[in-house]
């Protein structure tokens, strides 16, 4: 592995779900551009012998809570989701704070005058190979990582049945079902289950449903 073409992408006794990054040190506070570590000590910051510090982003551990509740007529059934584990945020998917592009409004507290500390860099539109080159080793490195962890209600229903009616044999069940409901997370972004660039989060769907049996 140590020789192979993986040896910059996997990690002998690692999840093939790493990643290799950048170290980020922090934020220069005179010059206001991101600084990362020089592994290698040859005074530059480069890839692949500086980006050697991994992170595993599978799940950490995962779960669910799944019941029902029966009270006379009425029924509600419900599933909770836990997952605990890390994912890019949602400034590493942005672009670079100066440029036309939207971002977050996190990225207005930025470096403007030395002493500043940020947290984040000072803007550019892309004239500064300094700040540019700064912002795609930060998007390549362990700052840019944050906790995606999410308790989300992931399906919910309630449902009635009515009394029997006069006909003989005939029931009638109404229900009101949901997806996607509520979601408890720190993370910053579109959404903690679907990170990925381009994709849309989970839909919230409700659902009214009638049930006749004969």
């Amino acid at each position: 592995m140590e020789n192979s073409t993986y040896a910059n992408q996997y990690v002998i006794g690692k999840s093939v779900n790493i990643q290799k990054v950048y170290n980020y040190i922090g934020l220069n506070t005179q010059t206001g551009i991101y600084q990362f570590e020089d592994v290698n000590k040859d005074g530059k910051i480069s890839s692949p012998d500086d980006r050697q510090t991994v992170k595993d982003f599978s799940p950490k551990f995962y779960g669910g809570l799944q019941n029902q509740f029966n009270l006379k007529r009425w029924q509600l059934d419900f599933l909770f989701q836990y997952v605990k584990q890390e994912n890019w945020n949602s400034i590493s998917m942005l672009g670079m704070p100066g440029g036309m592009s939207n971002k977050t409004e996190e990225v207005l507290n930025r470096w403007q005058n030395p002493g500043d500390t940020g947290p984040y860099q000072i803007y550019s539109s892309g004239t500064n190979s300094l700040v540019t080159t700064a912002n795609n080793l930060y998007t390549n490195s362990n700052a840019a990582i944050t906790d995606a962890s999410y308790l989300r209600l992931k399906n919910i229903s309630i449902s009635y049945n009515l009394p029997e009616n006069s006909l003989k044999n005939l029931k009638c069940r109404i229900s009101l079902q949901g997806q996607n409901i509520l979601t408890f997370t720190t993370y910053k972004g579109a959404d903690p289950e679907f990170i990925v660039s381009g994709f849309l989060p989970p839909l919230k769907i409700y659902a009214l449903g009638l049930q006749l049996i004969f």
